[in-house]
């Protein structure tokens, strides 16, 4: 079956903490070689970057603050550094089939359980 797993369900940290490859990502999806890292708040769906085998391809604005490692035929884990307030979400992984020669084609498969990244103080 097709399917990618992510743990843990729930993450509860404190303001200033930071969550270090905590939240991981597998998938053993055959020719998907591409982990995407998405957060989810009151503002939208926001891409955090991607990880394409071992090449790393964070968004610009979480450059410093989050980041992720791994291997996006398999697995990765994300790490969010020094918690804010604005910093609580639903992160979520998806796994993609990349192609040099069809790069519109697009299969992604999302999680079964979701961390809530919550914070107290």
């Amino acid at each position: 079956t097709k399917r990618v797993d992510q743990t843990p369900p729930v993450i509860i940290k404190k303001t200033g903490e930071s969550v270090t490859s905590e939240i991981k990502c597998s998938h053993s999806i055959q020719n998907h070689d591409v982990i995407l890292w998405y957060k989810q708040d009151e503002h939208g769906l926001k891409l955090l970057g991607y990880l394409n085998l071992d090449r790393l391809y964070p968004e610009d604005d979480v450059k410093g603050k989050i980041s992720f490692d791994g291997d996006g035929s398999k697995q990765s884990s994300l790490t969010i550094s020094s918690l804010l307030s604005n910093d609580g979400g639903v992160y979520f992984c998806a796994a993609r089939y990349h192609s040099n020669t069809d790069s519109t084609q697009v299969n992604t498969k999302t999680l079964k359980s979701i961390p809530r990244v919550r914070q107290t103080r």
